[in-house]
């Protein structure tokens, strides 16, 4: 007998809330030493370099361990998520010891716990809110993320300038706990829809059943997608500063310019999944964005005027971190209950993977700075046929639907 709207029970948003709390945390830590790379360096007496790898170890740890924590909030959710959040507060605290390497040590610590946390967006959706709410749940969670990068970009220099780098790793290393602490009292409430969680238990573990979802074709455009929007994001906020320095802007113009970007990325991730969701809007929006990607690009290549520079950040900004709420949730209505957490997993993989590649590709042609414009922008030219194979009326989203009416 199917259930109506009205003996559902009800979503639990203080443990979405606490959640897409502990999520900007993690991404706060994580961008720590990005804005205040030169203080770090002469407080810690090493290399500036020394300190780019207190940033680059997240992506590093994430691309090597986010298949198998994906399977853990499967088969675990609870218990994975509540050392996610553990290992994010203690590696925070150990960031207090003075010295470089307890900087170093504390990074690698939320590093790994980093995605414990950031894979249960779509299992939490699934065990503790109600179907047609869940795409608000997941992107809540995901908008979350560029709230905490934000706010650490904005604040740091600031607590810097104000009491040193104590000031900085104090606060939050405090942040750190308060969020795990809110996470585990969250989690002491049981989840909502018991189903998914039953279905975990008797899931397939391991490279058998990743072998599974990849064999399907939605699995591999998914990843490819993100692969591509998520990746060309993270390389322009990683090089940006180098790329529009030949078309006269200076670190103060693009710091800007970058904050807007982000700033127009959080509102993008909040609003844009639910309207992209109904008929085929997510194919507009995955295009649009790497359109707006290659107009960016284009004006880095020959040069355009502030106000359309900072117009097409935050376009850019806006529609490609819509990409990253956008798929995971109709990912989410794509996958079985049992198989969700190592969906999202593998998403984020790619995702983290395209940054990493297409950075590392960009930083390899920074001496021809036009090959690595170039680069980009092949590569959001070439992604936008694979588009028109996006379905965005996934079956079990509008049966779940129609089940409660």
């Amino acid at each position: 007998m199917r259930e109506t709207s009205a003996s559902m029970p009800r979503s639990r948003w203080s443990v979405v809330t606490a959640y897409a709390v502990l999520a900007a945390v993690t991404q706060l830590l994580w961008v720590t030493f990005t804005p205040i790379t030169t203080a770090a360096s002469s407080e810690w007496h090493v290399s500036v370099d020394a300190v780019g790898w207190l940033s680059l170890v997240f992506p590093l740890v994430y691309v090597l361990l986010s298949v198998p924590f994906g399977q853990a909030a499967d088969r675990w959710f609870r218990g994975s998520l509540l050392i996610g959040g553990a290992l994010t507060g203690i590696g925070a605290l150990i960031r207090i010891l003075p010295g470089y390497e307890y900087a170093l040590i504390g990074q690698l610590v939320i590093a790994i716990g980093q995605p414990l946390v950031l894979n249960s967006v779509n299992k939490l959706a699934v065990l503790y809110v109600r179907p047609e709410q869940r795409a608000t749940a997941i992107a809540a969670g995901t908008a979350s993320l560029f709230v905490g990068i934000l706010l650490s970009t904005v604040t740091d220099p600031f607590l810097l300038t104000w009491q040193g780098m104590s000031a900085v790793l104090w606060i939050q290393g405090a942040i750190g706990v308060i969020a795990a602490a809110a996470m585990g009292l969250a989690l002491r409430r049981a989840p909502v829809f018991e189903v998914g969680a039953a279905a975990a238990t008797s899931s397939t573990f391991g490279f058998g059943a990743i072998a599974t979802l990849w064999s399907q074709r939605w699995v591999r455009l998914f990843s490819l997608l993100l692969f591509a929007g998520f990746g060309i994001f993270i390389t322009l906020a990683t090089w940006l500063e180098v790329l529009a320095s030949a078309i006269g802007y200076n670190a103060q113009q693009v710091g800007i310019g970058i904050g807007v970007m982000t700033a127009a990325g959080i509102i993008g991730a909040a609003v844009v999944p639910q309207w992209a969701l109904r008929g085929q809007r997510a194919r507009v929006v995955v295009c649009f964005s790497l359109i707006a990607s290659v107009l960016l690009l284009i004006g880095l290549a020959v040069g355009m005027p502030q106000w359309m520079f900072i117009s097409l950040l935050a376009m850019c900004g806006f529609l490609l971190l819509a990409d990253l709420p956008v798929m995971l949730s109709l990912a989410e209505a794509k996958s079985d209950p049992q198989s969700v957490g190592v969906v999202t997993g593998l998403l984020l993989l790619f995702g983290n993977l395209g940054g990493i590649v297409l950075s590392l590709i960009v930083q390899l042609l920074l001496g021809n700075r036009i090959a690595a414009i170039g680069v980009l922008a092949a590569v959001a030219i070439l992604i936008v046929p694979a588009v028109r194979w996006l379905q965005t009326t996934p079956s079990r989203l509008h049966r779940d639907n129609n089940e409660m009416m």
